[in-house]
């Protein structure tokens, strides 16, 4: 009797410790899915009654994020993950490169915004954005997530976005003994192959890319591509190096030549400012905005200076302090907004002193509505910082919602930043005339 007891027991026993260990959530490590019948239900969970957020058509293949019970986690896109049915696709070997090479030195980021997470998995809260082009320290590897030490923190990122650099800086894209280069500052950016918009597109270059410029062609640059094949590329949207006179915007105002303008990036560092819908970062986007209107400024022959000039933090008195310094004759903030009203959308413009600061951002926001075909949500006080104890006319801008999914991939296209950064060119030429 005792040993039959003892025997259930055992039984038992082993029975609820293979039931806990099926209830385990594992973390994939280089392992993809193929789907396996016409069409699969995408689900925001592990299970039947969870909704459905997508679908997805047979012959398709998706990276494994984890597997829980009979249900895998696939990674949809960058930004979105979601459960299928594991008896609906078919499991293999990924043939995508897990980093295994990766065991010292550095390593660079192969994506625009490539989350740091607290850690190895998507489900761990994000820390942190390790930048395209930016080179971290390898610190240790978990499947297929590489920890990293990066601008004075440690955190995961996804391995598959990241290569190894022997170099302890980031390299350029076309090394070259030639010092005059261009820098791409967003992504989606058109490369032709002549000097002007009515040339074909042979290339779409992403934020961070450094191409070798060969020549000047009017407003153009004439850059090295791979293979040593040409293209040509507007003056006005990218970075330059090693050039002493950057090419002049087409129909730049004569009226803001000589004028000293303060552009601030809002927010940055640890300070990321509201997160879209699909993970746009404000602090990212209100930079790649800011060297925009620099450029186009700066061709101009405006004296422009940057709060920021990457992803660090400065206090609003430190912005505040940039203006006074630099004697500026304009100051102008740069956001972008967000609400729990996901249906809100538009640009506003906020001044806080009616004589000093109204003229400006009148102008401003005239200008940005025309340019970015969003709602125009007007022109309002706004009691903030940056703006009450600038001693220059100062506005800020609220450049479109993050919040509202439509507007959030609207703001991330090359052709809105190209047109939001004229409308601010635009009112500062308005105002200075």
């Amino acid at each position: 009797m005792f040993r039959k007891y003892c025997t259930m027991y055992i039984c038992f026993t082993l029975l609820f410790i293979a039931s806990f260990a099926n209830t385990v959530t594992l973390t994939a490590a280089n392992e993809q899915v193929t789907i396996n019948v016409d069409h699969v239900n995408v689900r925001n969970g592990a299970g039947l009654t969870s909704s459905i957020i997508a679908k997805v058509k047979k012959g398709q293949t998706f990276d494994v994020v984890e597997k829980k019970n009979d249900w895998i986690k696939i990674e949809l896109s960058r930004n979105e993950t979601g459960w299928v049915a594991s008896w609906l696709v078919k499991e293999k070997s990924s043939s995508k490169s897990s980093n295994s090479s990766v065991s010292n030195g550095n390593v660079i980021s192969k994506a625009t915004s490539l989350r740091i997470r607290s850690g190895p998995g998507t489900s761990f809260s994000v820390i942190g954005v390790f930048d395209k082009g930016k080179t971290a320290q390898y610190l240790e590897k978990s499947g297929r997530w590489i920890k990293i030490s990066y601008s004075g923190k440690s955190g995961w990122v996804a391995g598959w976005y990241i290569s190894k650099t022997t170099n302890t800086s980031a390299a350029t894209v076309n090394p070259s003994t030639n010092n005059k280069h261009v820098k791409i500052i967003y992504n989606g950016t058109n490369i032709r192959s002549g000097a002007s918009t009515g040339h074909s597109i042979v290339k779409r270059a992403n934020a961070g890319e450094t191409y070798t410029l060969l020549d000047t062609v009017g407003n153009w640059y004439k850059i090295n591509l791979e293979n040593d094949k040409i293209g040509y590329i507007a003056g006005w949207v990218v970075e330059t190096s090693g050039i002493n006179s950057p090419v002049t915007k087409p129909g730049s105002g004569k009226y803001v030549k000589n004028k000293t303008i303060v552009i601030d990036p809002g927010h940055g560092g640890q300070d990321s400012g509201a997160v879209g819908t699909r993970g746009t970062l404000e602090k990212n986007m209100t930079l790649v905005t800011a060297k925009l209107v620099y450029n186009k400024l700066r061709s101009a022959g405006a004296n422009v200076f940057l709060t920021r000039t990457n992803d660090t933090y400065i206090s609003l008195q430190s912005r505040v302090s940039t203006s006074h310094y630099r004697n500026a004759d304009a100051f102008i903030s740069l956001h972008y907004d967000s609400t729990s009203d996901r249906s809100a959308s538009g640009t506003t413009t906020y001044y806080y002193n009616s004589l000093k600061d109204s003229p400006l951002a009148a102008r401003l926001n005239s200008s940005i509505a025309q340019q970015s075909n969003l709602k125009d949500r007007g022109l309002k006080f706004g009691n903030f910082h940056v703006l009450r104890e600038n001693k220059a006319a100062a506005a800020l801008v609220e450049l479109g919602f993050l919040s509202n999914r439509t507007e959030e991939l609207t703001i991330n296209t090359s052709n809105y930043q190209e047109r939001i950064s004229q409308g601010i060119f635009n009112g500062l030429a308005l105002y200075f005339k």
